[in-house]
Order: C-alpha cells, then structure tokens, then sequence
C-alpha cells in the first residue's frame, strides 16, 4: 500500500474531518440522479467505477481497499489490458465487484465511427468469455464521447451506456489531497464516482480511495455495482434514462 507524505496526511485529514462536520443529514439528491419513483432506501447509495484496467499493482491494491470496508465496484475494462492481466481481471470477480467494458484499445468515437466502437466492443466482449471472466453488460466510451445515437446502438446490442456524475479526474496526475476533496465535497447519495485503475501510475488514486472509503462509510454510504445501482433505483427496465452526465467530453486527451 502506498504511504502518503506527512503534508498530505494532514491535508486528507483535515478534509475528512470538514466533510464529516459539513454534508448535511439527508443531502439532496442531484437533479441528475434522481428518478421518480425510486425506492426508497434506509443507506444512501454511491457507484464508484474504475476505468482503462485491469493494471498490476493498482487494481489489486483497490480490491484490497474495497474488501477491507465490505464495498463493491465497477471496473470497466480495456481489453487490451485484461489479455495482459487476465488473473487480475478474475480478481475483480472474486472480490465481489464487476467486471464491465470500455473497449478494447480505448478509441475515440466522434473520429471512428459508431461501427468501429461496436467492433472495439465485441472484442473485448469475446476476450473476456474466451478467458472465462464473467461480465456485466454496462458499457463505458472512452472520453465520455457519447449521444443519443451511441445510447441507442449499445443498448440494441444489450448494453447500458454508462457516465458518471463525480469526474475525479485523476487521470490528470493531481495529488492524493485533490482527488479526495473532489469526491468528497460532491458526494451525493446515487453519485455514479470516476477513477482509474489503470493507463498510467494510479498510486495518488489508490491513497485517496483510502482516505475515501472511511469518510462516505462512517456517512452510511453503501457503494454497489451499476447493476446493484439500477436495481436499486428502478431503473431496470430504461437504461437509456441512466444519469450519463457530466457533460460530453471530446478532448483528445484520456480522461476514462
């Protein structure tokens, strides 16, 4: 497990302690999160999501995180990386989170093209059946780079496009202090949380999931699954009304 420096222990303390004493009781859901006639829950929920792994060390040192406060997540993988780590993949399963896909090389949708997206997909999709590593069919674009096109073509091929709602916006390479702050002063109950396991060094991330998973714990947040989380707020049977924001993203850049 990676350490952090004195100075930023001190800073991830001092912004757990003023986001205990802050978040309201009952916080509002998000205008993009809230669904008309959800159930309602005694925990509120949060969905943390890793992007572009499986990676050695770092996926196994979230699942160690994860196990350790009785969470679950959802990794959406690269295929390209699950053919190099395809254990690590397993692990993921093993520990109780999900395995969901991201493509296989990571491709841009607004230059290839919707076919070239389906494509990129269904390898990936026939890489983890080939290797036996059970799946979800929630599907994550690079970038962000979605509409209402993409949302239709996935979802005729059984898959739930799927954004998010927290950009940690790690794959930046901020500090330990700055990717918690980020979740923890946006958190609200039903938030969809980015992160990656992978595409580069992913120990500042690793430290914050350690400085988060505490704080929203002793706040009786319960992280699930994304299909845990579209059971739970009944929204089983219209995956295209799933909160996909923030907004699109076309950057060149990787940001998931």
């Amino acid at each position: 497990m990676k350490r952090y420096k004195w100075w930023e222990a001190v800073l991830v303390a001092a912004m757990v302690a003023a986001f205990m004493a802050g978040l309201p009781q009952n916080a509002p859901h998000s205008p993009l999160l809230s669904t008309p006639g959800s159930p309602p829950r005694s925990r509120p929920i949060v969905a943390l999501t890793f992007d572009d792994g499986p990676s050695s060390p770092y996926t196994g040192e979230i699942l160690n995180l994860l196990t350790r406060y009785h969470a679950h997540a959802t990794f959406f993988v690269l295929g390209s990386e699950v053919a190099q780590f395809p254990r690590i993949a397993r692990e993921i399963v093993k520990q109780g989170s999900v395995v969901a896909n991201h493509g296989y090389r990571h491709l841009n949708y607004f230059q290839v093209g919707i076919t070239a997206i389906g494509q990129d997909a269904a390898r990936t999709e026939e890489l983890l059946k080939k290797e036996r590593i059970p799946s979800v069919p929630f599907y994550r674009p690079p970038f962000g780079n979605s509409n209402h096109t993409l949302v239709t073509y996935m979802a005729a091929r059984g898959y739930t496009l799927t954004l998010w709602s927290i950009d940690t916006r790690d794959w930046t390479g901020p500090s330990t202090p700055i990717i918690t702050a980020r979740v923890l002063t946006h958190i609200r109950p039903n938030a969809i949380v980015l992160m990656h396991d992978g595409g580069g060094n992913r120990s500042h991330t690793v430290d914050a999931l350690e400085a988060i998973l505490p704080a929203l714990t002793s706040e009786g947040y319960q992280f699930v699954t994304m299909p845990q989380y579209v059971k739970d707020l009944g929204l089983k049977h219209a995956p295209a009304k799933l909160p996909l924001s923030s907004p699109v993203q076309t950057k060149s850049s990787r940001p998931s």
